[in-house]
């Protein structure tokens, strides 16, 4: 059998698969499937643990971590009436396909704005600085 190179997080992900496939075809419910996969998780991250805190992530794949994390984990904080959940939904769906399959271009778009933000801050140090050596 050829041996194949494949990253960490690409091995995680044909492992869950796997375990998702034996779940199923073992019957368990949907609801049984989604706690054992949270567990098959749980379980990988604290084994490799040191080898996930260690991997380097592109800008687009910073962005998509950020927007997962700011979603699933503060939406419900967030009361009813000061946002539309189901819309912003939709909305995040829609960005995490736009940047899975968009690489290059999500990146760059990435870099574009950074240089941006950085050139803005320079001009905004720069003119403060003058604003203060005026008042001497």
């Amino acid at each position: 059998m050829k041996k194949i190179n494949m990253s960490l997080m690409e091995r995680y992900l044909l492992l869950l698969d796997r375990f998702v496939d034996k779940l199923d075809e073992s019957g368990f419910s949907e609801a049984e499937i989604t706690e054992q996969s949270y567990l098959f998780c749980a379980g990988f991250y604290i084994k490799y643990q040191q080898d996930i805190e260690n991997l380097t992530f592109s800008n687009r794949e910073v962005v998509l971590s950020f927007l997962l994390l700011s979603y699933y984990c503060h939406i419900e904080k967030i009361s009813d009436d000061l946002i539309d959940k189901a819309r912003l939904n939709k909305v995040f769906l829609s960005i995490i396909n736009f940047i899975t399959n968009n690489g290059g271009r999500t990146e760059r778009i990435y870099v574009h704005e950074k240089k941006k933000y950085e050139a803005d801050k320079l001009i905004r140090a720069s003119t403060s600085v003058k604003r203060s050596s005026c008042r001497m």
